[in-house]
Parts: C-alpha cells; sequence; structure tokens
C-alpha cells in the first residue's frame, strides 16, 4: 500500500484542536466542505486510491488555500497520482504564499532542473530547509545545476554538505566522485570512488560509475576487471546494465557519457529503495523515484524501479495503478539494458490477472531474444507456480543439465525445485536425490532442510534424520512458519502430540492464513481430544489457501472424523 502505515487515526491527529480545521460551529458552510474533503483524501489514501485522494485534497486546499498542511498534501498526492503538471501548479500556489515550505520548493527545483531553468533551480533550492528529505532532493538538483553551469566549486560545496545520514554523505561523495571524473582529476575522483567502495553505499551505480570513469580515462582493463567481478557476486546482473557495459567493453564500444539531467536522475534513483524503502518509508522512495523520472524520462532504471515498488505497496492492485505499472514496464525499449527486466516484470503483471498465455509468450520471446539462465528459468518458474509440474520438469531438467557443480554450488535453487517437481509427480527416489544433492552442495539449506525432513517424516521414513533436518532448518530460520509447522509435524508423526501442539500453535501465530498449517493444528487437536477446537481449526482451514486434495481431506474429518482419511 502506497501509504502502507497510514491509519483514519492518524488522519485525525493532523488535526490539532484549535487549528484551521476545527470548526468553530455546527460544521456549517465552507469549513465543513473542506473537512469533508479532508477526511475523504485520508480514506482514499488508506484505501490506496491516488486519482480520489489527489481530487479531494485539491478540493479541500481550494477552500482553505492558507493551510499548508493541506497544500502538502495536494502536491504529494498530485505526484503520486502522476499528474506532474497538477503537482507543480499547487507547489506555485503553495510556494506563493510561503516561499519557505520545503515540498513547493522541491517540485519547483526538479521541475526547472528538467526544463533546464538553472536560475530558477537555484532560486528554490539555495535556501536551507530543515525538511532534511526535501533538502537533500533539492541539493542533488542543485549540485548538478551548479555543474551545468561550470559552478564546480560550489558543486562541490553542496555534494559535500548533502545532509542527513551517513547514507546520504556517501551520496554525495559519489557525485563528487563523479564530478572530478568529469573535470579529468583523476587522482581527486579515484580517491572520492574509493571512499565510497568503503561505504559500501550502492554497489550498483558506483560499480558502474566506476567503470565509465575507468573506461574514459584509458582504464578499459580495470573496467571489464569491475563489471565482472560484479556479475560473479550476483549472476543477475548480467541482463542488466552490468552485463551491457561489459559486452560493449569486450566489442570496442565505448560506456555512455551522461548528462547532468542523467547523473541527477541516478543519484535521485539510488536512495529509494536503499534508504528509504529500507527505513520503511514507502512514500520517501517513491517521491524519490518520481522526481528521478521527471528530471530523465529516458532512464529506464527509475521506470523498472518504481512499477516494483508500486507492486509491492499495491498488493490489491486497482485498475489505475495496474494500468501505470504496466505503461511503466513497457515505456523501455528494446535496446536498453532493462529491457530484460520490463518485460518479466510485464510478463508477471499478466500472470497475477491469470492472463496466462500472453504472459508466456513474453517469456517465450525473451527467452529466445535474450538466451541466458534467467530467461530460460522464467520459463520453468512460471509453469511451477501455476503448479503445471508435467510442463514444468523438462525446463528444469534442461536448466539443471546445463548447469556446471560450480554453478549449482553457487545456486542450487534449479536442482531444489526440480525436486519439488518430482515429488508433486510421485517420484519421490528422483526427487530425493535433488534434494540430498543440494545439500551436498550447501548443507545449510533450510527450505531444503525443511522440505526434505518434513516429506521424510510425512512418509515414515528416515523419522529420526527426517526430525533432524528440520531441527536444523528451525535453527537457521526461527521465525518461519512453515518450518516450525514441520517440527510440530514431526513431532505429530512420532505421536508426541503435546509437542505437536505446542510448535503448531507456534507456527499459526507466524503464518495465520495457511490452510495446511491450521488443519495439522486441528489434527494435534483432535488426538489430545479436543475434538470441538479441532473442528474449528478445520473449518478455518477451508476459509485460506487449501488446495483441492487438502479441501476433500478436511471435509472428510469433518464429517466423518479423521479416521475416514484412506491411509497413504
Amino acid at each position: 500500500m502506497m501509504f502502507r502505515s497510514f491509519c483514519l487515526s492518524a488522519a485525525f491527529a493532523l488535526i490539532p484542536i484549535g487549528s484551521s480545521f476545527a470548526a468553530e460551529t455546527a460544521f456549517e458552510g465552507e469549513r465543513a466542505r473542506m473537512l469533508g474533503d479532508y477526511l475523504s483524501g485520508s480514506y482514499a489514501r488508506y484505501l490506496n486510491d491516488p486519482k480520489a485522494q489527489s481530487q479531494f485534497f485539491q478540493d479541500a486546499f481550494s477552500l482553505a488555500p492558507t493551510d499548508n498542511r493541506l497544500g502538502r498534501l495536494a502536491v504529494y498526492s498530485a505526484l503520486f497520482s502522476g499528474d506532474r503538471k497538477l503537482a507543480r501548479d499547487t507547489a506555485e500556489r503553495l510556494y506563493r504564499q510561503d516561499k519557505s515550505e520545503s515540498m513547493s520548493r522541491a517540485v519547483l527545483s526538479v521541475d526547472a532542473f528538467a526544463k533546464g531553468r538553472t536560475a530558477r533551480v537555484r532560486k528554490y533550492a539555495t535556501e536551507p530547509t530543515a525538511d532534511i528529505t526535501m533538502g537533500i532532493a533539492m541539493n542533488i538538483v542543485l549540485g548538478w545545476t551548479l555543474v551545468d553551469e561550470g559552478k564546480h566549486e560550489a558543486a562541490r560545496k553542496v555534494f559535500s554538505e548533502m545532509g542527513g545520514a551517513t547514507y546520504f554523505t556517501h551520496l554525495g561523495q559519489l557525485q563528487l566522485a563523479k564530478l572530478e571524473g568529469r573535470l579529468g582529476n583523476i587522482e581527486a575522483a579515484q580517491a572520492a570512488f574509493d571512499a565510497v567502495e568503503d561505504s559500501g553505499l550502492a554497489p550498483l551505480e558506483y560499480g558502474l560509475a566506476r567503470a565509465r570513469f575507468e573506461a574514459a580515462n584509458k582504464m578499459p582493463a580495470e573496467a571489464q576487471a569491475r563489471l565482472q567481478a560484479m556479475i560473479d557476486d550476483n549472476p543477475a546482473a548480467d541482463i542488466g546494465p552490468v552485463g551491457s557495459y561489459l559486452d560493449r567493453l569486450k566489442t570496442g564500444k565505448r560506456l555512455p557519457k551522461l548528462s547532468v539531467r542523467a547523473e541527477a536522475a541516478r543519484a535521485l534513483t539510488e536512495p529509494s529503495f536503499a534508504f528509504f524503502v529500507r527505513n520503511n518509508s514507502t512514500e520517501g522512495g517513491e517521491t524519490f523515484l518520481r522526481f528521478a523520472r521527471w528530471v530523465d524520462p529516458d532512464f529506464d532504471r527509475a521506470a523498472v524501479w518504481l512499477a516494483g515498488l508500486l507492486e509491492e505497496t499495491h498488493p490489491v492492485m486497482d485498475d489505475v495503478t495496474r494500468a501505470e505499472v504496466v505503461a511503466l514496464y513497457q515505456s523501455v525499449d528494446e535496446d536498453s539494458p532493462y529491457f530484460v527486466n520490463a518485460r518479466l516484470g510485464e510478463a508477471n503483471q499478466l500472470f497475477d490477472q491469470k492472463i496466462d498465455e500472453p504472459a508466456l509468450q513474453i517469456l517465450q520471446s525473451l527467452a529466445m531474444s535474450h538466451p541466458s539462465y534467467f530467461t530460460r528459468e522464467a520459463l520453468g518458474r512460471a509453469r511451477f507456480f501455476r503448479e503445471n509440474w508435467k510442463e514444468a520438469l523438462p525446463f528444469y531438467t534442461q536448466l539443471v543439465e546445463s548447469l556446471s557443480d560450480d554453478d549449482l554450488k553457487a545456486n542450487p535453487e534449479p536442482l531444489r525445485l526440480r525436486g519439488i517437481i518430482y515429488e508433486r509427480l510421485g517420484m519421490w527416489p528422483d526427487a530425493e536425490a535433488d534434494f540430498l544433492r543440494v545439500l551436498d552442495y550447501q548443507p545449510d539449506d533450510a527450505d531444503t532442510l525443511n522440505y526434505l525432513g518434513y516429506t521424510w517424516v510425512d512418509r515414515g521414513e528416515n523419522l529420526t534424520r527426517g526430525f533432524e533436518l528440520i531441527e536444523r532448518a528451525v535453527e537457521l530460520e526461527p521465525d518461519s512458519g512453515a518450518i516450525i509447522d514441520s517440527l510440530g509435524w514431526a513431532h505429530y508423526k512420532l505421536g508426541q502430540y503435546d509437542d505437536a501442539k505446542k510448535y503448531l500453535e507456534q507456527a499459526v501465530v507466524l503464518t495465520p492464513y495457511s490452510a495446511t498449517i491450521i488443519d495439522h493444528l486441528g489434527d494435534a487437536y483432535w488426538k489430545l481430544g479436543r475434538k470441538r477446537e479441532a473442528t474449528y481449526q478445520w473449518q478455518r482451514a477451508l476459509e485460506y489457501d487449501a488446495t483441492e486434495e487438502e479441501a476433500i481431506a478436511i471435509q472428510l474429518k469433518l464429517d466423518s472424523g479423521p479416521d475416514a482419511i484412506p491411509a497413504q
């Protein structure tokens, strides 16, 4: 949800007694309408309806044009609804009545920077503000404006005094490194890059920026080695800009030289997830991504990341938001290094709507045009999550056979997923062999320890060893409801019903909507003679995500008791 932490109580908390919101009469006239619009906007915000939210807050601000808090909400909601013109116009209204208001200044700075109006950027962004978040956004566009104007010493000062947490000190240091690189100050640039590397900040943008710097300064071997190391650390990087840069260098092509707008967009994009979302501020993350898209609409990383953030914050997606997410993915051209990620995101949107055939066509086209481990695996995974086991099996078999022992040791997931497919198809010896092979590669793979241990216990095989595997998985993932459920079920299979109940109750608390776990708890209650509670749990299990097979078994237990379930 875009405003995940927001609730109606928070809406009322914004209205202190005696403020301009408080109606002095019986809520008649304009004050009553303003308050109604405000509360409607707050509720639309709670329901995650950005268009309605924007309209209500705009109406409320029109009725109370001197209230800065309403103006700020109106600017935010216009920005989040994707209406830049409305955000800019509302920011201008707010700025005219209060030239110190930070949100309006940030929006007007970003708009001026996008239009190349450097004097206006300095007008809006130069004065300090106590609003750290908006101050950082303004410092980013102000610093790169000063670079564009050739005022390098002033730009250095802005980047060196970025403000905010330590993260932003290092983000400013990265801008300094880029500036010194543009000016040909090799030693100063390298020192600044080294400081950023030591901080661990923004490994993707740091690596790409340093590779651009090295390639532009006759250090192509160093750039190639750096990019290859990034792919070695994260194989997924091969299908994005890192792989694209490496391919360009290997074929003798130059790496792109970025404009000041492109640099500012990258600086605004980096904190979105690495700082804001990580610190539970999805609003801050979305604000910076929308600013990045505003200053450079061609920066596809911001488009893909914004689409991903909207997906993350809208678990139940309305048509308007879904249309924006799809449009963001479709805005990425085929020659972009983010094309594969964008098309995978578009396919996921179709799968979410159960529109499978067009989604599979996208994946098949990707696998042909951009063959890689990830595009091949996506085809198998699509069938895996639709539980189309027979069609998924050949994809994962081909994938596993194409990987070396070193590849599988680094990433045994294809082997584990093939083991699950084998187990679901009733090919247990093959499944068991794959799970044991995974544990040879990675003995502490908690998911495999749990799956193999649980299945052994459930089948009544290798009970002692299965119990040990599950206990080890619990040590590794003590907050996993699924793994705690396995431990409870192992106790149940061993006839230790009190222990089973204890762990299964814990598992239900950790994962309250799992039909499987709730069903297991009902079984434990039944064995302990608590038949009414058992029946209640089985009835609850049917309300959640029970598979067809589970639902049939649970209904049999409700109708005739557990003894009616055929022995397996």
